[in-house]
């Protein structure tokens, strides 16, 4: 079972007044779907655009002493 990091591109449009807002959301999940499937669980109103998974390389934080 292993999840990668789905971006889900996007507008949140708000029926009450008409507000639109282009956005970008990152979820982590196992497939493609159950990203959608969350994304449109927190934000009925989000309306998907795509669906792409992020493939950049994941900085490595590294401690420094600070003496």
């Amino acid at each position: 079972m292993q999840e990668f990091k789905f971006l889900v591109s996007g507008q949140h449009v708000r029926p009450h007044d008409g507000y639109t807002r282009n956005d970008c959301l990152a979820y982590m999940a196992e497939t493609a779907a159950d990203a959608v499937a969350r994304c449109n669980e927190l934000y009925p109103d989000f309306v998907i655009s795509k669906v792409e998974i992020d493939e950049t390389k994941v900085e490595v934080v590294r401690l420094q002493s600070l003496i």
